[in-house]
C-alpha cells in the first residue's frame, strides 16, 4: 500500500524549534520519487517538549488517515475475532474538543462481511513522543517525527442488529508544517523494529468489541497499512506476500475481494440506467 510524499520539515517555534513537513498537492506527490535518505544521529526531545504540541497542533486530518495518496481509498483494513476475519473502517471526519485539546470526535463507518455499520466516538490522547527511528520516513530529509499515543471508543449505532462498541489503543506517527497542521508520517515501507510503534504504517489501532447485548468480546485491530497486524495465520496462506494478488484459500477470510475502486464508504447516488 503506497504512501504519499511530505514535504520539507519547516521551523515551528515551542519550547524548542519543531521541524515537521510540508504537505504537497496530489499532482506534486504523484510525479516525486520516494527518497531513500541517510540514517541521522538524531536527538531525541525532552518529553515536556513533546506534551507541548498537544494544545498547539490539531491531529484531526492525520488521525482521518487523510493523506494524499488516501483520497483513492481512505479505508482502513485489518481483522477481527478468532478467526481474523477481515475488517474495514473509514472515518468520515474527526474534529478536535473545542475544551479538551486532546480529545478529537470521530464519526465514520466499518465493514464487516458486507454489513456496514455507522459509528461515532472519541480518540484521547494520553501523551506524545518524540519519534527515534526515522530511517526510513519519507517526509522529510530532517526525519524529526512524532508519536502520538491515545484511547479511542468507537460505538456502533445501537440501532444496527448485533451493535457493539470498540475500544483499546491507538498510535499516530505524524509531522507538523508551518501552520501548525499536522500530516501523518510516511515511510518507504513497514519497519517491523521495536523502535516504531506504528511499525511504519503510520496510523494503528488495536482493542477489542464488545457486543452491546451480550457482553461478548472479540479482538480487533486495524491500520492504514494492514501488512503490519497479518495474523501469523494468515500470513501462513499468503496475504500479503504477492501485492494485490489474493490466495483463493483468503476468501473465507474475507479477502476474495481486494478492488482498489471498491468505494464502499462512498455516498452512492441512484444509479443512470441507459436501456
Amino acid at each position: 500500500m503506497k504512501q504519499p510524499l511530505c514535504g520539507f520539515v519547516m521551523a515551528m517555534a515551542l519550547a524548542l524549534s519543531i521541524t515537521a513537513c510540508q504537505p504537497q498537492t496530489d499532482a506534486t506527490a504523484a510525479k516525486a520519487a520516494p527518497a531513500l535518505v541517510t540514517k541521522p544521529s538524531v536527538t531525541v526531545q525532552p518529553a515536556s517538549a513533546s506534551s507541548a504540541l498537544l494544545p498547539q497542533v490539531d491531529l484531526s486530518y492525520a488521525w482521518s488517515n487523510a493523506t494524499a495518496e488516501a483520497k483513492g481509498n481512505p479505508t482502513m483494513e485489518g481483522f477481527y475475532g478468532p478467526d481474523h476475519y477481515r475488517i474495514s473502517f473509514y472515518f468520515s471526519k474527526v474534529h478536535r474538543d473545542s475544551l479538551h485539546p486532546e480529545q478529537y470526535h470521530i464519526w465514520g463507518i466499518n465493514r464487516y462481511k458486507k454489513v456496514i455499520t455507522p459509528f461515532e466516538g472519541t480518540c484521547t490522547v494520553t501523551r506524545i513522543a518524540a519519534l527515534p527511528d526515522t530511517a526510513e520516513m519519507e517526509n522529510s530529509s530532517k526525519l524529526r517525527a512524532y508519536t502520538a499515543f491515545a484511547e479511542f471508543t468507537l460505538r456502533e449505532d445501537p440501532k444496527t442488529k448485533g451493535a457493539g462498541v470498540y475500544s483499546g489503543k491507538a498510535m499516530l506517527d505524524f509531522c507538523v508544517n508551518a501552520r501548525n497542521q499536522a500530516r501523518q508520517a510516511t515511510f518507504n515501507g513497514i519497519d517491523l523494529g521495536f523502535d516504531n510503534p506504528t511499525k511504519g504504517s503510520g496510523l494503528l489501532f488495536q482493542g477489542v468489541w464488545r457486543n452491546n447485548a451480550t457482553g461478548q468480546q472479540k479482538p480487533a485491530s486495524w491500520s492504514s497499512n494492514f501488512l503490519v497486524i497479518v495474523p501469523q495465520a494468515l500470513e501462513k496462506i499468503g496475504l500479503g506476500s504477492r501485492g494485490d494478488t489474493v490466495y483463493p484459500e483468503l476468501a473465507k477470510y474475507g479477502w476474495n475481494e481486494w478492488y482498489e475502486n471498491d468505494e464502499w464508504w462512498a455516498t452512492s447516488s441512484k444509479p443512470n440506467l441507459s436501456l
